[in-house]
């Protein structure tokens, strides 16, 4: 359980396209910041990091509060002690770079990080649609795919820090097809534009959709049978539209669960705190830093 601390903390959720920045106080958000997320240089990425918090160290200062540390969540791979990216699928710039050392030493802030996932789950659990569940299980859906499994009131990191991740689930076998390289292969890396065309009535983005939808729902169904989590909570950009998916992807998900008593009691839900919960999540666990 976190144990909120008197301050304010900065919460960062670092994605494919964008960079999310909060400045929170344990309940709300007091202030927030995004910038588009660099894609060139490592030292730029430091540049921009630094430009998206300043704004919110100015906020504080005038709010005369102190600011306990940073959150990070980053899309990727982490090390087993969460300092460095081994690697993150849509940030090429940060694998294998120590990022929360270096954010630390830049900023001179405490810094700790996590899987984007992770965070996004964090929040939804201690503050968002899942806090009255205690086992949940969260994907995000936007650039790419992500998931974690939340149980005993904190997150299931697995035997060497990689636990939960959906990705590279495999959902087919000819050809041998993950699931995250099955979505970029139908969304062609843009599942916005997809959707747009979807809802202005292309049958061909329609039709798009509703393999989607199956895809999803056959990773859904595959999580529900292996883990049994009382929630599946759905979150990142595509869930604007998830009315294009989500009904087909509920239906396929049941049809594929095992147990029936399982199968009447899973639910889908959408998140309630995006867009922001990945750096809610964030910021509420940089309240865990040691003063």
């Amino acid at each position: 359980m976190v144990k909120e601390k008197k301050g304010y903390t900065i919460g960062i959720d670092i994605g494919g396209t964008k960079m999310a920045a909060v400045l929170y106080d344990g309940k709300r958000i007091v202030a927030d910041y995004v910038l588009a997320t660099p894609k060139d240089t490592f030292d730029h990425f430091l540049i921009m990091i630094k430009a998206l918090v300043e704004p919110l160290e100015e906020k504080a200062q005038d709010d005369k509060m102190r600011i306990v540390g940073i959150g990070l969540g980053v899309a990727g791979v982490l090390d087993e002690a969460r300092r460095k990216i081994f690697r993150s699928p849509n940030i090429e710039i940060i694998d294998n770079m120590p990022v929360a050392d270096r954010i630390e030493e830049m900023i001179g802030r405490a810094v700790i990080m996590d899987n984007d996932v992770n965070c996004f789950l964090r929040a939804e659990m201690l503050k968002g649609v899942g806090e009255k569940y205690d086992n949940a299980y969260g994907i995000i859906i936007g650039t790419g795919i992500g998931g974690a499994w939340w149980i005993n009131r904190d997150i299931y990191r697995g035997a060497h820090g990689g636990g939960g991740e959906p990705g590279d689930m495999l959902i087919d076998f000819n050809p041998v097809m993950a699931l995250e390289p099955a979505y970029h292969k139908l969304t062609q890396n843009n599942p916005a534009l997809v959707a747009e065309e979807a809802y202005r009535g292309d049958v061909l983005a329609e039709k798009t959709y509703e393999e989607i939808g199956q895809l999803l729902g056959t990773a859904f169904a595959n999580i529900v049978n292996l883990l049994d989590p009382g929630v599946i909570i759905i979150g990142g950009g595509v869930i604007e539209s998830s009315a294009l998916f989500l009904p087909k992807a509920k239906k396929f998900m049941r049809e594929h669960i095992s147990s029936p008593e399982v199968r009447k009691k899973i639910k889908l839900l959408k998140s309630k705190l995006e867009p922001r919960a990945g750096a809610i999540g964030a910021a509420i666990m940089a309240q865990t830093i040691e003063s």
